[in-house]
């Protein structure tokens, strides 16, 4: 009977202990939880297996290139090799945001929605549709798009422009009630020109072509280019300015870097591309550059817009059921109007206006022309865009497609700046 009641107590303080052992471990596992220690050790986790998968594809593709013709015809492609090894340590390729470019170079890249982020950049919002936005502030990482969101924004933002299909890749016309005759070289009056890229060659022309095709798009600058920190608002006298010390930016509240020339006299003529203007002179050409150079440690290198990246942005909208003859809604013109007719009718700060806005890019249509790498004929360089002080539609307007001159490329006014251009190195 004692040895009964023993075992009945033994048992009573058996079942104690489990269930004070259940709540200390419950409290335990409350107070890692609480204090993200689970969540750190699963993050962790995590970046050790994307790690591993890394150094698996990094391995395949070598074992790949060893292997003899007739051995890579039965594995299949490269593409389809390394996603095999990946399968077996429960990856695909596009989880590990890797690319294998035409060259079967295996590349480790930041991915969002199909697009690059390039080394030193942040993804801050948007799709491929509405416009993709990076900035160069970690800050800025995935803040969101918003216009109210962009004034608190720190560093540079870019916009992606898609160009999936390399072979629209060209300048156009799109103004219906004008025919325009495209030049590669200056060699005839009434013409636009603008250089031809070279097949492996050295000139940024070639390089940037090279990136839009092997990326399938490029970045521009989501504002005008605004000037540099401890600049003042420019005026005629600030040419000197433009020497490429002082880095312009691309954010919003920033006075538009205008009264810049785009290079050297009319009278002289651009090693660049034979074209006239020195762009080895305070310019516009030369700041652009001045940004990310290809010396940077960052992904991108920058440049002054091009005619084709112009139009290529055009197609874009175009593709997408915008109607870029009429932008008195998105953008600072004479006679906007809805809200975009809010501070129009002169130059205003980067972003002012939120309808000023059409795929996350601000003022692309209006406010300030922008200087391009383009000419006309041999002695202008053209600006495109429009401004405050003309229409943005019907006769005499002067809509985004609209390419304006004569533009010496040593004038220097109110009503022209320039936005930025990137291709990824």
């Amino acid at each position: 009977m004692k040895k009964n009641k023993l075992k009945g107590i033994s048992l009573i303080v058996l079942v104690i202990t489990i269930i004070i052992m259940i709540i200390i471990a419950g409290t335990i596992i409350l107070s890692l939880n609480n204090s993200n220690i689970i969540d750190m050790a699963i993050v962790a986790k995590n970046k050790s297996d994307v790690a591993n998968a890394k150094e698996v594809a990094v391995l395949a593709k070598a074992e790949y290139d060893l292997m003899s013709k007739n051995e890579q015809g039965e594995e299949g492609s490269l593409r389809n090799y390394v996603e095999k090894k990946l399968l077996n340590v429960g990856f695909k390729l596009g989880e590990i945001n890797d690319i294998i470019d035409g060259e079967g170079n295996l590349e480790k890249r930041t991915k969002k929605g199909g697009v690059i982020i390039p080394e030193g950049f942040y993804y801050v919002g948007g799709t491929k549709e509405e416009g993709i936005v990076i900035s160069d502030n970690s800050l800025d990482e995935s803040k969101g798009t918003s216009h109210e969101v962009a004034k608190r924004l720190k560093g540079n933002q870019f916009i992606w422009i898609p160009v999936e299909d390399f072979d629209e890749f060209k300048r156009q016309n799109f103004k219906t009630d004008e025919t325009i005759t495209f030049t590669k070289t200056p060699k005839t009056n009434g013409q636009y020109y603008e250089i031809e890229p070279t097949t492996n060659g050295t000139k940024e022309v070639d390089k940037m072509y090279a990136s839009i095709e092997k990326y399938k798009g490029f970045y521009i600058a989501r504002y005008e280019a605004g000037v540099a920190e401890g600049m003042g608002k420019p005026s005629s006298t600030t040419i000197a300015d433009a020497d490429g010390n002082k880095k312009p930016v691309s954010k919003q509240g920033v006075n538009v870097w205008n009264y810049i020339p785009w290079g050297g006299e009319p009278t002289s003529t651009s090693l660049y591309d034979g074209a006239t203007g020195d762009d080895t002179v305070n310019g516009a050409v030369m700041v652009a550059r001045s940004l990310y150079r290809e010396s940077s440690n960052v992904g991108l290198v920058s440049t002054l817009m091009y005619a084709v990246q112009s139009d290529a942005i055009i197609r874009w909208f175009v593709n997408s059921g915008i109607n870029v003859m009429d932008s008195r809604e998105w953008g600072n013109h004479y006679n906007s109007t809805g809200a975009a007719s809010q501070g129009c009718r002169q130059v205003q700060v980067t972003g002012y206006n939120a309808a000023w806005n059409m795929k996350n890019i601000y003022d692309l249509a209006g406010n300030v022309y922008e200087w391009t790498m383009e000419g006309h004929s041999p002695a202008y360089r053209i600006i495109r865009g429009g401004s405050y002080n003309v229409n943005g539609n019907g006769n005499g307007g002067h809509p985004l497609p609209t390419r304006s001159f004569p533009n010496y490329p040593s004038n220097s006014v109110l009503g022209t700046g320039f936005r930025i251009a990137c291709y990824i190195k």
